[in-house]
């Protein structure tokens, strides 16, 4: 099959289950169990025999999933979706995008070349991995996989929290004091007359 059409049949299947899923009367958290169970194992396969780019996947898989989550959790364009990735200890909602599934299926590719009993498919493995476009032998396990992904959405919230934090008090610090200067010469607030 090649690469075209493996890509057409990847997006087709996708889009197939996610919108049979959207349509089920379902709660929203039964729908992303279907996702994280049902669609990310029936990837799985075409994600370990593969040779897409992790960017392809990324770009046409995660928005199409992204997209789907937000409708269902009614969550607005803005908003991030750094918190429904976190672990359900972190108060997430312990689902990935298919680009992490497609990281951890080629770990698991790339380990089996590695630890393989016959010679020749370890020598592949060793010359393959001096390539700069191998990204997967950093990862001894699909947990790893996981738990570096996981810490960098964490890393991602604490950002957005830190840089919230430091807008919110440089609008008190500088803003606050001076228009309620302002507002309290322009407009006198007067109790109203049956108060005094």
């Amino acid at each position: 099959m090649s690469e075209k059409k493996h890509k057409q049949e990847l997006i087709t299947l996708m889009d197939d289950i996610m919108s049979e899923i959207a349509l089920k009367p379902l709660h929203q958290k039964n729908k992303l169990l279907l996702y994280s169970r049902y669609l990310l194992s029936k990837l799985s396969w075409h994600f370990t025999v593969t040779t897409l780019s992790k960017t392809w996947v990324s770009k046409n898989m995660d928005s199409v999933v992204n997209k789907y989550v937000r409708k269902w959790l009614e969550i607005p364009i803005s908003g991030t979706l750094s918190n429904v990735y976190l672990t359900s200890n972190k108060f997430g909602l312990n689902i990935y995008p298919p680009s992490i599934k497609f990281a951890q299926c080629q770990t698991v590719a790339r380990n089996a070349l590695k630890t393989s009993a016959n010679h020749s498919i370890k020598d592949l493995w060793k010359t393959t991995s001096e390539s700069k476009n191998i990204q997967y032998d950093v990862y001894t396990s699909t947990k790893e996989v996981l738990k570096t992904f996981t810490s960098g959405q964490e890393d991602k919230l604490q950002n957005h929290l830190i840089l919230q934090g430091y807008f919110f008090s440089n609008v008190i610090k500088f803003s606050l004091s001076k228009l309620n200067g302002i507002w309290s010469i322009k407009i006198p607030i007067k109790p109203p007359k049956e108060h005094l």
